[in-house]
């Protein structure tokens, strides 16, 4: 028992800290961007393409809060422009499954990177992706007029304190409540692999992802990652690269994965709340993602193939 307990919080002590070395800093830039006027401007760029996928300037303003900084600060704003704004349930769920591929870019490509995964590359993977998915949905949803109905929504959200000392203790409730759910997920793990369990997990899911050129190691982390979210499976994948358990390649992939398709239970719900429908926020997103990561499996072994005969 001692001993499980001593390889329990090794295992922890290795995730948390080089995760909250990437948290606590990016805490304060992201404020930084929020009162600079960086997501006014950002927004306004971009308004061109946002017209392109059918989404108005105030919707490129949520998404690009949503980019910048992440889904919930998106949604505050998407609450307090509603009774504003007229839009269809088709645009609604353009926006939302376009926020569900490109949010929290900042710390999510800053994590990417600890793993080994080029910062840049991440973000302009997310951000192409979901314009590409954006003005996809677009084309089928306009060309044959399908959710073309007034938006409803079931959701509300109270707006972030403005006060600087409960700013400060909302940054630490979600820091405790990261290290909370870094404890479960670990210690749930060590769990399976003492019970056998985790051997029926390689069954069930290694082959498919060998398809998408993933090797075993990263099984963990792809299943953390795609139930709960990429800041939970990247802290787990970064202690798993350094500890040279997963090759390069296999980090790779995985990491690409993750970006575009993670927290696939508790996101799909947030979205479903907010309106967008299940056709664009699951199932366009699932599909769109496996494709792009089947792609980039191609384009990873092309690049790797001519740089080896060169």
């Amino acid at each position: 028992m001692n001993k499980f307990v001593k390889k329990l919080f090794e295992e922890i002590k290795g995730i948390t800290i080089p995760l909250y070395k990437i948290l606590i800093p990016f805490v304060f830039i992201i404020k930084l961007l929020e009162i600079s006027g960086v997501i006014e401007l950002t927004a306004k760029a971009i308004e061109p393409i946002m017209n392109l996928i059918g989404l108005t300037p105030e919707l490129g303003l949520v998404f690009v809060t949503a980019f910048l900084v992440n889904i919930y600060a998106s949604l505050v704003l998407f609450v307090n422009l509603l009774p504003g704004i007229d839009v269809t349930v088709a645009q609604i769920t353009i926006l939302t499954t376009m926020m569900l591929i490109a949010h929290n870019l900042p710390i999510e490509s800053t994590i990417s990177r600890a793993a080994g995964v080029n910062f840049f590359y991440t973000i302009i993977l997310r951000l192409i992706s979901a314009f590409i998915l954006g003005f996809i949905l677009k084309t089928i949803y306009f060309n044959f007029n399908l959710l073309n109905t007034s938006f409803t929504t079931f959701f509300s959200i109270n707006p972030p304190p403005q006060d600087i000392i409960l700013w400060f203790w909302d940054q630490f409730l979600n820091l405790v409540y990261i290290f909370l759910i870094v404890v479960t997920v670990t210690t749930l793990l060590e769990i399976l692999r003492l019970v056998g369990i985790e051997k029926l997990f390689e069954k069930i899911f290694v082959p498919p992802l060998k398809l998408f050129g993933i090797e075993k190691e990263a099984m963990n982390i792809i299943l953390v990652g795609m139930t709960i979210g990429l800041q939970f499976g990247g802290g787990i994948l970064i202690r798993e690269v350094k500890k040279g358990v997963i090759d390069k390649k296999s980090a790779f992939l995985s990491i690409s994965m993750l970006n575009l398709m993670h927290a696939l239970i508790e996101d799909t719900i947030l979205m479903a709340l907010v309106g967008g429908h299940i056709s664009g926020i699951f199932f366009a997103r699932i599909i769109f993602s496996l494709l792009m990561c089947f792609l980039i499996l191609k384009a990873y072994n092309f690049f790797n193939l001519k740089t080896d005969t060169q």
